[in-house]
């Protein structure tokens, strides 16, 4: 998940400030049902972290499953307090936790979590906000998006054409609320993935930074002889533009490529029909080698908020990446020069049979793609301007 990456980037950056590091966590990642093991505590702590607490509570995943769920059905989300995001006894945990360590500075997760840092009586001018994306309002547009998706296994064969027309999302609402742009703006400091979603916070008065997302540049020797490849995880943007691309870009490419081949990783791949053309691998741990020999990736999306972390991870590789005009504007890619930006079905095509038919092609935008990375969004230079704001912001820290 990517802001699972984030998150990782973030405690990494802080690893190296010299300061003592508690990470609190619930005992499973969203409703995706990831559970901590002792690998992955020891891989954090590795990062500099002291401690790992971790909240497991039967009747908070049950509260929150059901509270989610019956949002979802009526295709709303609640604001700031739905227990469906901060369910009772994790609050009250993480408002004793708090207590308990004294923190001199809290750095909180998503603004849903405000209800949390109210619990703990915690001053919010103490505060950073990771704003990964501004999550009301991508909740709420999955839900509506939710409604209209075929069941599973997802197929082209009994999906709404409607969900698959890029202005989709012109005919609903995706105005930010007013309730969580102001509730980001009471923190002392935001950090914000996106440049238009720091803007809108802005708006309303916070101090808000706008630091994209960072990556470690994947090991170099890529073959560009294999598939393309989506790496996709399971969630209803990602099976929306899967849906769009072969109901729409795949046919074409079928035609005139018979020998196509899109590879799609992730939590996605396990719950799409069988469609010729396209090899689902599951969850892969280490995408390294799938990256390794990718010719290029595919990013779809044309719904969501925050920025498409896969298109930078890709980058990282020196993968290509062709993606539709929406997510391409929060990204590092440039047209032409280190991937492809389409504006519709026919563009995507045409942009995936050249990367398909030429390899130096591939070769040229796949090395500048990584070079884009090492130059700009390496790691150590969000390591740095993370520093930079904290001291900043925070000077008595």
């Amino acid at each position: 998940m990517g802001s699972q990456v984030r998150a990782l980037e973030l405690i990494r950056a802080l690893g190296t400030t010299g300061h003592e590091i508690h990470l609190a966590s619930e005992g499973r990642a969203d409703d995706q049902t990831i559970g901590w093991s002792a690998a992955d505590i020891a891989a954090v702590k590795a990062l500099g972290v002291r401690e790992v607490h971790i909240h497991k509570s039967l009747i908070d995943d049950v509260v929150g499953w059901y509270v989610r769920r019956r949002e979802r059905r009526k295709g709303k989300v609640r604001e700031m307090g739905s227990w469906g995001f901060t369910p009772p006894l994790r609050t009250r945990w993480f408002a004793c936790l708090v207590g308990r360590l004294e923190p001199d500075l809290l750095f909180m997760n998503y603004s849903i979590s405000d209800p949390m840092v109210e619990a703990a009586g915690f001053d919010r001018a103490k505060c950073v906000l990771e704003t990964h994306d501004l999550v009301l309002l991508n909740k709420r547009m999955q839900s509506r998006l939710q409604l209209r998706l075929p069941p599973r296994p997802y197929s082209t064969r009994n999906v709404d054409p409607e969900i698959l027309e890029l202005d989709w999302y012109r005919h609903h609402e995706t105005d930010v609320s007013d309730e969580e742009a102001e509730t980001c703006a009471r923190y002392g400091l935001s950090l914000s993935i996106s440049a238009r979603e720091a803007t809108r916070i802005k708006a309303h008065g916070g101090n808000v930074v706008h630091l994209p997302m960072s990556m470690s540049c994947g090991r170099e020797g890529n073959s560009y002889d294999g598939g393309a490849i989506l790496a996709a995880g399971l969630n209803g943007f990602n099976v929306q533009g899967y849906l769009w691309f072969a109901a729409k870009v795949l046919p074409l490419l079928r035609v005139n490529e018979p020998g196509f081949r899109l590879d799609v990783t992730g939590a996605l791949s396990d719950h799409i029909a069988g469609q010729p053309g396209v090899v689902p691998h599951g969850v892969v741990p280490d995408l390294g080698g799938i990256y390794l020999q990718s010719r290029f990736a595919i990013c779809p999306v044309f719904g969501g908020t925050g920025q498409q972390v896969k298109i930078v991870e890709a980058m990282a590789w020196g993968v290509p990446v062709v993606a539709l005009a929406e997510p391409a504007l929060e990204s590092p890619i440039v047209h032409g020069e280190n991937g492809l930006i389409c504006s519709d079905h026919r563009e995507f095509a045409e942009a995936c049979l050249s990367l398909w038919r030429d390899e130096p092609l591939r070769r040229r935008l796949g090395n500048a793609a990584r070079e884009t990375v090492k130059r700009d969004l390496l790691s150590s230079r969000y390591a740095t301007r993370v520093r930079d704001c904290l001291e900043k912001t925070f000077p008595w820290l």
